[in-house]
């Protein structure tokens, strides 16, 4: 028996780990624009007090009308208000995220940016929806 790969079994594997090896981090990313860069700020914001445990400033990255999504199986929504209460017991479930290269996509004053989402649980696809007021961006709602 022959134990020589082909050479489409070789590239598909090396191909395998470019995409999934390499895919990058927010950190890391390059953004397009000045819309882009004010998007990347406040999201590298939110990953930053969240790994700090910094309630307060996670908060601030979210706009005062957001519905937030939270719970593993069973997914509910709180306001900003009610997130206050949940999100320390968030943190310590979840001390660590990453936020991946990010996919963002602009309708006017709202954005949508794609991701992925990785903790100690794994890593999973998340999408922030953004709104610009006052010439500030802020987090309205996520999915994960």
């Amino acid at each position: 028996m022959d134990r020589r790969f082909p050479p489409l079994v070789l590239w598909v594997i090396l191909m395998i780990f470019l995409f999934n090896g390499c895919a990058g981090t927010l950190a890391t990313y390059e953004p397009k624009n000045p819309e882009e860069t004010a998007i990347k700020v406040l999201l590298l914001k939110w990953e930053k007090t969240y790994n700090s445990g910094d309630v307060t400033g996670n908060l601030s990255t979210w706009n005062d009308k957001a519905q937030i999504m939270y719970g593993t199986t069973d997914r509910k929504l709180a306001t900003k208000k009610e997130y206050i209460e949940i999100l320390p017991e968030r943190m310590k479930a979840n001390p660590r995220v990453n936020l991946g290269s990010p996919d963002i996509n602009f309708s006017g004053d709202k954005a949508e940016v794609k991701t992925t989402l990785s903790s100690s649980r794994g890593t999973v696809p998340a999408t922030f929806n953004l709104i610009k007021e006052n010439n500030l961006w802020s987090i309205i709602s996520w999915k994960y």
